[in-house]
């Protein structure tokens, strides 16, 4: 299990869930280019895989049309090709071949990230029946909105939310529960509501969702 995180999640993915993490702090608009291409390259089909932004996003028009950005450390606010848009993010998240992905996204106006395909199932039961389908989902901290970079204990309100979320977890979640949790907790703190749903254009297949499961790692014997 593979995770591109955020630095505060780090040990919860790690010691509670199993991850194999990487953190990029301040990371240039370069850095988070081939992370993804990396993870491209790299993930296979069995592996399950997180992408968590935690930075700064706006939403401009383009053409006539609200167009969604991720902006880097290095971005330069007179020259948007320094930016990273919603679809260049879209298209390196579908990139990724693992059956299971999840993009997070705690910025501003990331709630175009997510789109309109709600992930819906049929059969949550069976754990082993959702691994047969390619889910590729999408959790952003708001919709269409300035969202709080501030909150509990040096976090956002989404982190914090999301941290006792997995926090929570005894054995195996899918997606879509772990979510409702977390916008319970959010919107109850702050005038922001985080979004959920599949992305058809990463591959989501129907009748399935991301799958959170406790995996603790043994200590190593000497």
């Amino acid at each position: 299990m593979t995770a591109i995180i955020d630095l505060h999640a780090r040990q919860i993915l790690d010691s509670r869930m199993g991850y194999e993490t990487t953190v990029l702090e301040n990371a240039s608009r370069e850095q988070i280019v081939r992370a993804l291409n990396k993870l491209a390259l790299e993930a296979e089909a069995h592996d399950s895989v997180i992408v968590y932004y935690a930075g700064h996003g706006v939403l401009v028009p383009v053409d006539g049309v609200e167009t969604g950005y991720w902006l880097p450390s290095d971005v330069d606010s007179e020259a948007p090709a320094s930016w990273l848009s919603n679809a260049d993010i879209a298209r390196m998240v579908a990139a990724i071949s693992a059956r299971q992905v999840m993009l997070v996204s705690d910025s501003c106006y990331s709630g175009q990230l997510v789109g309109k395909d709600r992930v819906q199932l049929s059969n949550a039961s069976d754990a082993s029946d959702l691994l047969k389908r390619r889910a590729a989902v999408v959790m952003s901290s708001g919709g269409d909105e300035p969202v709080a970079d501030t909150g509990r204990e040096g976090h956002s309100v989404f982190a914090w939310h999301f941290m006792r979320a997995l926090e929570g977890l005894t054995q195996w979640q899918v997606g879509g529960s772990l979510y409702e949790r977390v916008r319970a907790g959010v919107v109850k703190d702050f005038p922001q509501t985080p979004q959920y749903g599949g992305s058809r254009g990463a591959g989501h297949q129907g009748n399935t969702d991301y799958l959170f499961e406790r995996r603790e790692l043994e200590a190593i014997k000497p």
